[in-house]
């Protein structure tokens, strides 16, 4: 069995002394010997049939040592990360000499890792500041009423009158810069609801007043802050068509549109559902809100010293997880690094401080729940791993991390730092109600 001892190091490192005894290192070698076996053409056998003598002359003593020593480096530090309950953040230094690897004898080697800092906790009870829901009231019902009612809108044909703001057309339009034409200025058919101010302020006004065939010129210029910078403050001219018009007509209030949009035959049915989910809504928000207040409070009033390698691999998440939001819009990260005139430098540069906020939280509140004696068990690491899975059924890479030792760790101090906060709520709040209760 592996022994092992850990002996702390400046800048939250740890050097682990590690034992490998003979017969396990003898075992490594049986490893060695079958890997290379497996790899190497040897003439007359079949792959992984040739014996020990014959595999070492056709691969090498030497390649033979350095794949034991690199099973034996593997398994032995391992087990020593399981013994001593350490949780590395970076990848070790090993410090091993070959020549003292010899098969059948013990072997000793060090080991030296990145591990999580010390974190002095400040102030984390005792807050000044208490759950606040925000009130809801009958004009946050109508506001659901009214979108609701929105969507139920039918469009019919305008016939005797101009077009009018809130009107539903069609345009033709050819827009130019100084005579010539310019990226994206004309459409053939471009829908849009006047007054929604979907085209640039002003656009939509020289509509107003036009019948179905009928149109108009005038020149408008782009604001100074434009999103495309090319026509950021250019003045452009442009010749629009009304090509159809059509008035929104919306649904009575009543009983009916209530039995059209829901499963209740009455406005005030459905009003009472709306009212109820929108208490339900606001207390999860407000709880939410108080959550975050709780995080940051704690959070503000610890002291730790961050690795820097933390600070990488965070920066590194973020860039990951800011990939998968551009992928989502079908936009690589070069493409937006090029859009927004950013070198992959700056943009790292860009996510330190809100990586290293990152990061002290969660080793914050790791701390908070070591104090607190709340922690996840291997039941509810378990539950999530199965949920991610059942989520993500195709992503390789991520089923290969959430079964990893890492990726398990990972999820537990998720879990961990989620019931921290619930239990730091809820007990804030049975000391203190809320100023809503």
């Amino acid at each position: 069995m592996v022994t092992a001892s850990a002996q702390p190091q400046p800048g939250s490192r740890v050097q682990l002394q590690i034992e490998v005894p003979g017969e396990e290192v003898s075992r490594h070698f049986e490893t060695a010997y079958r890997h290379l076996a497996d790899r190497t053409k040897i003439p007359g056998f079949r792959p992984g049939k040739a014996p020990r003598a014959v595999v070492e002359r056709y691969a090498g003593r030497g390649a033979v040592l350095a794949e034991a020593v690199e099973h034996l480096v593997d398994a032995g530090y391992d087990a020593a990360l399981v013994q001593l309950d350490v949780i590395p953040i970076d990848h070790p230094e090993v410090d091993i000499d070959p020549a003292t690897v010899i098969e059948g004898e013990p072997v000793n080697f060090t080991a030296t890792v990145s591990v999580r800092p010390d974190v002095e906790l400040g102030a984390y009870l005792d807050y000044p500041f208490t759950l606040e829901i925000a009130p809801t009231g009958e004009e946050e019902i109508n506001a659901v009423l009214a979108d609701l009612r929105d969507q139920q809108t039918t469009l019919l044909p305008v016939d005797g009158r101009p077009a009018a703001s809130g009107d539903f057309v069609t345009v033709s339009s050819v827009g130019t810069i100084d005579g010539e034409p310019f990226d994206g200025g004309s459409s053939d058919r471009l829908p849009l609801v006047i007054g929604e101010e979907r085209m640039i302020p002003g656009w939509e006004d020289h509509l107003v007043g036009l019948e179905i065939g009928g149109g108009t010129e005038f020149d408008i210029a782009f604001p100074a802050d434009y999103r495309v910078e090319e026509l950021a403050g250019k003045d452009a001219h442009f010749a629009v068509t009304l090509l159809d018009l059509r008035e929104r007509q919306l649904p009575d209030m009543d009983d009916a549109f209530a039995a059209s949009v829901s499963e209740h035959p009455t406005l005030a049915e459905l009003r009472d559902e709306i009212a109820d989910a929108l208490v339900t809504r606001s207390e999860a928000e407000g709880r939410h809100r108080y959550g975050d207040r709780i995080i940051d409070f704690a959070t503000s009033n610890a002291t730790v010293e961050l690795p820097e390698v933390m600070i990488a691999n965070e920066v590194e998440i973020m860039r990951d997880e800011m990939r998968a939001r551009l992928a989502q819009q079908r936009i690589g990260i070069e493409t937006y690094l090029e859009l927004t005139k950013k070198s992959p430098e700056e943009l790292a540069a860009e996510l330190r401080e809100p990586a290293i906020q990152r990061v002290k939280t969660l080793l914050v509140l790791s701390a908070v729940a070591e104090k607190e004696g709340i922690d996840a068990d291997e039941a509810e690491v378990d539950a999530e791993v199965a949920e991610q899975l059942e989520r993500y059924p195709d992503e390789t890479r991520l089923r290969e991390y959430l079964t990893s030792r890492r990726g398990r760790a990972y999820l537990r101090m998720t879990i961990r730092n989620r019931k921290i906060v619930e239990h730091l709520m809820d007990r804030a709040l049975a000391a203190a109600p809320s100023e809503a209760e």
